[in-house]
């Protein structure tokens, strides 16, 4: 919504994406949970070390 309380499909989907992790972020988070799930264990997020992006499932 917009200041005014109108929709803004425009700003939606500005937000929508960059709430979602890239792909090549999503394949490796996707690895990493297997991997952890074996042990119990789940993985609840990441940080690009370059960028400092963070990426929270």
């Amino acid at each position: 919504m917009n200041g005014e309380g109108y929709k803004d499909p425009t700003a939606d989907t500005a937000v929508h994406r960059a709430s979602k992790m890239p792909k090549h972020i999503w394949r490796v988070y996707k690895m990493l949970n297997a991997a952890a799930s074996v042990s119990g264990l789940e993985i609840t997020g990441l940080r690009d070390k370059e960028t400092g992006n963070e990426y929270k499932r």
